[in-house]
């Protein structure tokens, strides 16, 4: 097993470090990982917890040097 699969919790400092490292906004974060910035912007002040799938998505972004391809905003998206 990778490293980056043993921990499948993130703190919303590491959430907030780890978007940062993939030259990600709030909400453009938000928007590849499917939820709202607002819901973005939650996961950073700790007011909601970060998901495993959006931890392991994240890390394994990371780890395998890849760049999310976020979609652009549009009317209508949060």
């Amino acid at each position: 097993m990778s490293e980056w699969q043993k921990d499948r919790t993130m703190t919303g400092r590491q959430y907030k470090l780890i978007i940062k490292a993939l030259g990600l906004n709030q909400a453009a974060a938000g928007r590849y990982t499917g939820v709202s910035a607002r819901t973005s912007r939650r996961y950073i002040t700790g007011h909601a917890e970060v998901p495993t799938s959006t931890a392991l998505l994240l890390r394994s972004l990371v780890a395998h040097g890849e760049t999310p391809v976020v979609p652009k905003w549009q009317r209508g998206d949060s």
